[in-house]
């Protein structure tokens, strides 16, 4: 008997929607490594000229391969004590971004807003992956300050709790703010972790999302296929997951 309320199909879907990816006529290229710490992002890298990486880990390649279209990354971590490679332009914090600020913690809105101008946001990329406490920044991140990122690119942790009805409510508010202003542009479930049947849905437990500005986007239509061409398994020993067409088509 599970001790909380579950969530129905139809809300599971609702969720799935929010993550589909479309084909909005940019390219995608692979920035970073190819395994974990790599990401596909449209190709419109000549226009940003900062990067926010929230979560740093024990990879940097991500960053150091924007430094070939001299984009400054100001980075945040208070796990580590550097970048987990060397970096040329950049800009560290040992400082966990939160949703408030105190001590080793610090607001999101505040951290942003301390790095560069606030009209330079649409010059800008957010990438997140600090395993969990993704769903607080984006809660907390200022309306204003979304809708101006040309890029955002996040690992979601947990996914197989969707079925439960406070952590589906929280992931829904996350997903539903962020379609506001960006579009997802691609999906790749990280293998490390597994995936967990939620209700009638396969959902993997982490999944790395890329969504794009809507100012960007002229044009959009469904994908026809997932994995990408240039996705590649996170973890090399472990077996790939495939996701079911229900989550692109």
């Amino acid at each position: 008997v599970k001790s909380y309320r579950q969530i129905k199909n139809h809300e599971l879907e609702k969720i799935i929607n929010l993550f589909k990816p479309y084909n909005v006529y940019i390219p995608l290229i692979r920035i970073g490594d190819d395994k974990d710490g790599g990401y596909l992002v449209p190709k419109i890298l000549n226009n940003v000229e900062y990067c926010f990486s929230i979560g740093v880990g024990k990879s940097s390649s991500f960053e150091k391969n924007l430094e070939k279209y001299n984009i400054k990354s100001f980075l945040a971590d208070k796990t580590v004590d550097k970048p987990a490679i060397k970096l040329s332009n950049y800009n560290f914090d040992k400082k966990n971004i939160h949703s408030y600020s105190k001590n080793e913690h610090i607001n999101i809105n505040d951290w942003l807003l301390s790095k560069i101008n606030n009209n330079n946001f649409h010059k800008s990329i957010l990438q997140i992956d600090t395993d969990g406490f993704e769903y607080e920044s984006i809660l907390a991140l200022d309306e204003k300050i979304l809708s101006e990122l040309q890029l955002i690119i996040i690992e979601f942790h947990g996914l197989e709790l969707a079925g439960n009805e406070n952590f589906n409510f929280i992931l829904n508010s996350v997903l539903t703010k962020i379609n506001l202003f960006h579009t997802s542009v691609h999906i790749h479930p990280n293998n490390c972790c597994g995936v967990h049947r939620v209700g009638k849905y396969n959902f993997p437990s982490v999944l790395e999302a890329t969504f794009l500005n809507k100012k960007l986007i002229n044009k959009k239509k469904p994908i026809d296929l997932l994995p990408h061409k240039l996705d590649k398994k996170n973890v090399d020993k472990k077996n790939d997951i495939l996701l079911q067409d229900y989550w692109f088509k």
